[in-house]
């Protein structure tokens, strides 16, 4: 993610870069509010379906301007969330960058141009970095 916010504005650091994420009014929202990685798959499906209700709640509360998901396995849990939600606008399924360059590089691909246009809007305050 930092890398994305980087091509945008080469000013980020990684001491100004959280600063600068919050200021674009972009949030990292977990789809469980407790991990689930360890968990065999039926559990770890069970526990993103139970977490629907809460992730639709955040939609509604946050109104963000694009949801991005950055692993694609929560996918159909996100889309139900935002249906319940009755939220409208885009939404951006990613691969997760962490693990394969080519992932990262699609990542930042997708990501860049959804960024720079959030980050340009006319109803933003201006630069990532004041």
């Amino acid at each position: 993610m930092r890398d994305a916010f980087l091509v945008i504005d080469p000013a980020i650091t990684d001491d100004n870069f959280l600063a600068a994420f919050q200021r674009t009014g972009c949030y990292l929202i977990d789809a469980c509010p407790e991990p689930v990685d360890q968990l065999d798959r039926p559990s770890r499906s069970a526990a993103c379906l139970a977490s629907e209700p809460l992730l639709c709640r955040k939609i509604k509360r946050l109104q963000p301007r694009a949801i991005v998901t950055l692993v694609r396995s929560i996918r159909a849990n996100v889309e139900r969330a935002i249906s319940s939600a009755g939220w409208n606008g885009p939404l951006l399924d990613l691969p997760y960058p962490g693990r394969w360059i080519r992932h990262r590089e699609m990542f930042l691909d997708a990501l860049v141009p959804q960024l720079r246009a959030l980050v340009h809007d006319p109803r933003e305050k201006g630069r990532l970095l004041q």
